[in-house]
């Protein structure tokens, strides 16, 4: 075969080959996520909310009484003891619902209730440690005052100097006049006549 032939066979294959390994421009389409997520310029992901708050774990049942249609349930708040929500079965009250009641026979105080607050639901029951009444402090004694008699207070007048409480007078019952005990007669001895008054200077 002559020698311009075989070049005119081969040449083909040579092009082909070469223009395989040539190098090509990538699209820019390839790195458009390197400036559209950027992470200098992309937001951060919102923060994942956390659990939503309880506000019935603040209260305690003060109170559970029937009424028509329902019950009345009495809420006693535990850091603010004087603060109280009064909830009815048909008439929520201060965002809480009652969803149920169950009573315990026998027991008053295992009377627990049911209740909602937005979309949180929860049990509420009594708190013994509320409900104890603390007993006013004992007053301190007077002094000049005998034991059981209490004190009078006096009312005093505005714009005037506080009066002194009068000692009360306490006057004792009369002592009853104790009885002469008489001899008593030794045996053997004779027995004396009792004196007789003389009723002559009666008449």
């Amino acid at each position: 075969m002559p020698f311009a032939l075989r070049m005119l066979l081969i040449l083909p294959a040579l092009t082909g080959w070469v223009a395989a390994d040539l190098p090509r421009k990538a699209p820019l389409t390839k790195y458009s996520g390197l400036w559209m997520n950027s992470p200098f310029t992309s937001k951060p992901p919102p923060a994942e909310a956390g659990p939503e708050a309880n506000p019935l774990k603040d209260y305690a049942l003060a109170g559970v009484s029937p009424i028509s249609g329902g019950y009345r349930v009495t809420l006693l708040n535990k850091k603010k003891p004087g603060e109280r929500i009064t909830v009815d079965s048909d008439k929520p009250s201060g965002g809480f619902k009652i969803l149920a009641v169950t009573r315990k026979p026998g027991e008053p105080l295992g009377t627990v209730v049911r209740m909602s607050s937005g979309s949180v639901t929860d049990s509420v029951a009594f708190d013994e440690s509320l409900l104890t009444l603390t007993p006013p402090p004992a007053a301190a004694p007077q002094p000049n005052l005998p034991p059981g008699v209490q004190p009078q207070p006096v009312p005093q007048q505005p714009g005037q100097p506080p009066q002194r409480q009068p000692r009360p007078r306490v006057v004792p019952p009369p002592t009853p006049p104790t009885p002469q005990a008489r001899p008593q007669q030794q045996p053997g001895q004779p027995v004396l006549p009792t004196a007789r008054p003389d009723r002559r200077n009666l008449r």
